[in-house]
């Protein structure tokens, strides 16, 4: 038996065979799941075992049609090699092969199977095509290398002519790293020998600049030519250069960059391959990184840094894609990092930098069991025994480590240190130290540390006191006080707002808020800052303290006007306190006599400070509006943990649920909607619903058409549909989207068919038959507003062409207009108004056994509202066909149309051109005679409801 995943993704237990396995695979590829067909076809070929036939050559051709897809075009050409050999050469396996060599700049090879494709089919346009396109391509490139050839001879020709003077020397120099810049010029220097040419003259004052440049470009995007640059310019000459002239610090910084970037992605990498138990590409990564770290030790601080930029970017770069190789990045590059931090070699905004490294790296890995635990292996071997060991200052370096790794990813740091008592200790004993780098070192590490709850109740006993005594101690530098103060500040929030589980007395949080005020107020840099929003994030769960922070004008000020640009983990920090200054957290719903009872039990009972009463609470996210807040959330958007992004959303639900909607418009003037829309998209399944709720809310209280201008109108269907789902069993969020989806429905006929489009339609049908009367009444009232599309109305047509059998959806309108809820009746009416456009609806709603009832009922009520949609239905049914006139006309609806006619005499107005309109169509018929100059008949135009 065989296991395939299906649609729902059931396991499905089948008898498998090679045919059936493809068949599973072509399903895959119609679907554009490329991956998994590419595993159905590679197990079918397994079965096969490589024999030769014909199925197995019609496999490799479609699993070759998979890899062209996802951009692996050595697998297509593997697979259609074996494909052709196989007897299997038609014109689609020869196009696929040709597609796949253009792509790997093999043109020639590409041309000749284009050429074979179009022989055996002259008439596949698409192949004919493709040879013109590679015709004119290798022209091109023909014209290029004949003339960049030329040019190389030139240059290179003058480089070497001993008799040249030096500006001869330089303008040849300069016009190489022009030609070096594209890959045609880079291939021809290298292959006519300028590589050591060039390097002559990297000792060379004048020249030197020049030749770096030309090292660069030589080493861009080019995995073979930047071996042979590591070759041919080791770094030790880099060394030298720099101790000679240090304004050359950036340029190599840039050859560094260029040899990082091409080294570390492995472009050409095929991962099929290493599914097929083949071989992976070696790189020198070890030997470089080894180079590197010689480098470190010898040159100056100014090259140090360029290079670790470089190096940092570099590593950035490539693992924001999705092709590179992942066990060099595990093995080789967390160690070389790592190593770095613990000699000492690192800036500390190079250590955040690290930090983010580290963050990416870890989200990779941490899907994988395996991996996870060989990274936290990894670093665990490095960082453990200079923490274990005895000397203070190899254990500051090993925390310096620790701290990167716990900034990264607390996940993977919190696994190195586990409950290793030991390291605890080490950690206590370093805040007593009387160094200052270490005291700045231990304490960041507690800090972090704290971030955990089991972690900080551990730390809190014995670390506190220690804490408390280290901030009042005389000549303590500022950046350790920080650090103290956000420890303090953690170990306060333990208890997570609830005054009944304070572990530090109560009135702690709020005097380290001043604390923490002080220090800002008095050196607001931007590590005083970090640090200072970080402590906020977890002393605002204290209603004292988040009180006193909106209120305070100036803190707020610094706050803003830092989150203009911010980091990851300023994002993070950011989000949760306003996530707490506007109490959008989770908040236990207590019944009353449960609480009574846990009082009577002396169980803990969660109690909220009189502080986050609901006026204070309103009254703080108005300041927090006027301070700028909304445009700090949106600054934030953009963050890539989910958690930050599930705070963000919850932050922008409580501003803009606040004081009835009354915040709309600030919000979405600082760029909420572009915001929300982004949170929606990626984020935790609390945090879509938050910012779902939080577009709807936007769309109920403002214009749709102002607040979602443009895109954004459509964009903001697919979260309002996401409200109304029938597995949402909350009332209030399927109301409010509901209601944002009528709203939506009234901007444009783009964002209607947007809303069936996406299966709204479905949705509002089913809660048009719930028992909740407000979400029938909603559900209605988008059905009147979607109405308005000629697609929506199809839906109210029977199935069966030329019927007039009535369809469900249809009897269901028709029933609400003789709802007992007003606005329900009033909304149905109104969908019927716009409905009965359509002459085959109109003949539906004859065939409804209710019609002459609910007519009667409704024609009669003195509503104008509700008499003047009737009235419109009437007179589309009049208009539409002689055999409905004339049903409507024998039956007593025609007669009280006569008595309000009369009953309206001369006034005029709507309602009496309806009226006049409905004897005219009857006129138009020839069913009713008139006197002269009675009932001009005009075609009635559709009345808006």
């Amino acid at each position: 038996q065989h296991y395939y995943i299906t649609n729902n993704l059931r396991m499905v237990a089948a008898e498998v065979n090679p045919t059936i396995l493809k068949d599973r695979g072509n399903e895959q590829f119609k679907r554009g799941e490329y991956d998994a067909a590419v595993k159905f076809y590679t197990e079918g070929l397994d079965m096969l075992g490589g024999k030769t036939s014909s199925e197995t050559a019609v496999i490799l051709k479609n699993r070759a049609a998979c890899f062209l897809k996802l951009g692996k075009y050595e697998g297509v050409v593997d697979d259609i090699n074996q494909c052709i050999s196989m007897g299997g050469g038609d014109s689609k396996a020869f196009y696929r092969r040709a597609v796949a060599h253009q792509h790997l700049k093999q043109l020639d090879k590409a041309l000749k199977d284009a050429m074979d494709s179009v022989r055996i089919d002259p008439k596949n346009k698409t192949a004919i095509d493709l040879v013109m396109e590679l015709r004119k391509d290798i022209q091109g490139r023909k014209d290029l290398m004949t003339s960049t050839t030329g040019l190389v001879d030139e240059m290179l020709g003058s480089l070497r002519d001993q008799e040249a003077d030096v500006d001869k020397k330089t303008l040849a120099m300069k016009n190489l790293v022009n030609i070096t810049s594209n890959k045609a010029g880079s291939e021809s220097v290298i292959k006519k020998g300028g590589l050591k040419d060039i390097t002559r003259f990297l000792h060379q004052d004048k020249i030197q600049l020049h030749a770096l440049n030309c090292v660069i470009c030589l080493t861009r995007d080019s995995i073979p030519r930047t071996k042979l640059v590591l070759e041919s310019v080791p770094l030790a000459t880099s060394i030298k250069i720099l101790k000679q002239n240090n304004d050359c610090s950036s340029l190599i910084g840039g050859v560094l960059y260029e040899m990082f970037n091409s080294v570390l992605e492995d472009r050409g990498y095929d991962y099929t391959k290493r599914e097929l138990g083949q071989p992976i590409k070696k790189f020198p990564v070890p030997k470089l990184l080894n180079t590197l770290f010689e480098y470190f030790k010898e040159c100056s601080k100014v090259a140090k840094d360029a290079a670790m930029n470089s190096l940092l970017n570099a590593v950035v770069k490539v693992t924001d894609s999705r092709v590179i190789n992942e066990e060099v990045l595990n093995k080789e590059l967390i160690n070389f990092m790592i190593t770095l931090v613990m000699n000492g070699k690192v800036r500390y905004d190079h250590a955040q930098q690290i930090s983010i490294v580290v963050s990416k790296m870890w989200a990779r890995t941490r899907a994988d069991d395996k991996r996870s635990l060989q990274f936290v292996r990894q670093t665990s071997t490095v960082i453990n025994p200079r923490i274990l060991s005895g000397e203070e200052e190899h254990q500051m370096l090993a925390l310096r480590a620790l701290n990167i790794l716990l900034q990264g990813s607390f996940e993977a740091g919190g696994d190195v240190i586990k409950d290793n008592a030991e390291i605890y200790r080490i950690v206590s004993k370093l805040l007593c130290s009387k160094d200052t780098d270490i005291q700045q070192t231990a304490a960041e590490t507690v800090a972090l540390m704290c971030s955990d709850k089991k972690m900080c109740y551990n730390l809190a006993g014995q670390n506190f006191n220690i804490l408390k005594t280290l901030y009042k101690a005389p000549n303590v530098e500022d950046s350790v006080k920080l650090r103290t103060l956000v420890a303090m500040s953690k170990m306060c929030a333990s208890s997570g707002g609830d005054v009944n589980k304070n572990i530090i007395a109560e009135g702690a949080g709020a005097r380290i808020f001043k604390q923490i005020r002080a220090l800002l107020v008095k050196n607001p840099t931007e590590e005083a800052r970090k640090w200072a929003i970080e402590a906020l994030a977890y002393l605002t769960i204290d209603a004292e303290v988040k009180h006193n922070l909106v209120h305070d004008d100036e803190q707020m000020k610094i706050i803003c006007d830092y989150s203009t640009n911010p980091s990851p983990s300023t994002s993070y920090s950011l989000s949760c306190i306003f996530m707490n200054a506007t109490n959008s957290y989770d908040i236990p719903d207590v019944a009353p006599e449960m609480q009574r009872i846990a009082e009577y039990a002396k169980q803990n009972v969660p109690q909220a400070h009189e502080l986050d009463s609901e006026e204070n609470l309103k009254t703080r996210i108005s300041k927090l509006v006027v301070a700028g807040v909304p445009s700090v959330l949106s600054a934030c958007s953009t963050a890539d943990s989910e958690r930050t992004r599930e705070f963000l959303a919850r932050s922008y639900f409580g501003i803009i649920s606040s004081d009835e909607g009354a915040n709309c418009g600030a919000v979405v003037q600082q760029g909420g909607t572009r915001a929300l829309l982004n949170l929606f998209g990626e984020n935790t399944i609390e945090g879509k619903r938050y910012a779902a709720h939080s577009i709807a809310k936007i769309a109920i209280k403002m214009n749709p058409a102002l607040a979602f201008s443009g895109q954004r109108a459509m964009d903001a269907c697919r979260p309002c549909i996401s409200l109304i789902e029938s597995t949402n069993e909350n009332t209030f969020l399927v109301y409010d989207g509901l209601m944002g989806l009528t709203n939506l429905a009234s901007v444009s006929d783009s964002v209607r068919e947007r809303i069936i489009r996406e299966g709204g339609c479905h949705h509002i049908d089913y809660q048009m038959l719930e028992d909740n009367e407000a979400l029938r009444r909603a559900a209605t009232q988008a059905v009147c507003n979607l109405a308005l599309s000629d697609k929506f109305k199809e839906r109210y047509l029977p199935e069966v062409k030329d019927s007039t059998e009535p369809v469900d959806r249809l009897k269901a309108v028709f029933v609400f207009c003789a709802d007992e809820e007003y606005h329900t009746r009033v909304a149905a009416l109104g969908a019927l108004a716009y409905l009965t456009s359509d002459t085959r609806i109109c003949q539906c709603i004859m065939n409804i056994g209710s019609f002459e009832e609910v007519v009667m009922e409704t024609v009669l009520l003195e509503d104008q509202g509700i008499r003047h949609r009737l009235l419109v239905i009437l007179q589309n049914m009049l208009a539409a066909d002689k055999e409905i006139a004339e049903k409507i006309i024998n039956t007593q609806i025609f007669e009280c149309l006569l008595a309000l006619q009369m009953g309206m005499g001369t006034q005029g107005g709507v309602m009496k051109d309806l009226l006049n309109n409905c004897m005219a169509a009857a006129k138009h018929w020839g069913l009713i005679q008139s006197n002269p100059g009675d009932y001009v008949y005009t075609a009635p135009q559709e009345q808006s409801s």
